[in-house]
């Protein structure tokens, strides 16, 4: 999270209200939480005064989104097939080709 926050604070912040779907934060609520059904996972602080917050559901639908000092909420990103990594990962190689193991359970 901490290397979104920094590459989002190297681009203005107009820049992302001018290009991205940005409503007031309670009407995209509604639709992230009311809608999707999804629970905040995380946030992280983005330059001048902006925060980013990522939501996921049980069903792996995931929303990105960025909170603007004016009081919008701008959607970055929104997906399917999300799945929690149990903590911090390191960032190397492709994601696109890792795969998550399934976790096995042994009965007794």
């Amino acid at each position: 999270m901490r290397f979104l926050a920094a590459a989002l604070a190297l681009l203005p912040v107009s820049l992302h209200a001018q290009t991205l779907p940005c409503a007031p934060r309670e009407r995209v609520l509604a639709f992230v939480i009311d809608e999707r059904g999804e629970t905040r996972l995380a946030t992280g602080e983005a330059s001048r005064g902006a925060s980013v917050e990522l939501y996921a559901s049980d069903s792996g639908s995931w929303t990105l989104l960025l909170n603007l000092p004016d009081g919008r909420t701008c959607l970055l990103a929104n997906g399917e097939k999300f799945t929690a990594t149990g903590g911090l990962q390191p960032a190397r190689g492709n994601p696109a080709q890792q795969r998550p193991q399934p976790r096995v359970r042994k009965c007794r």
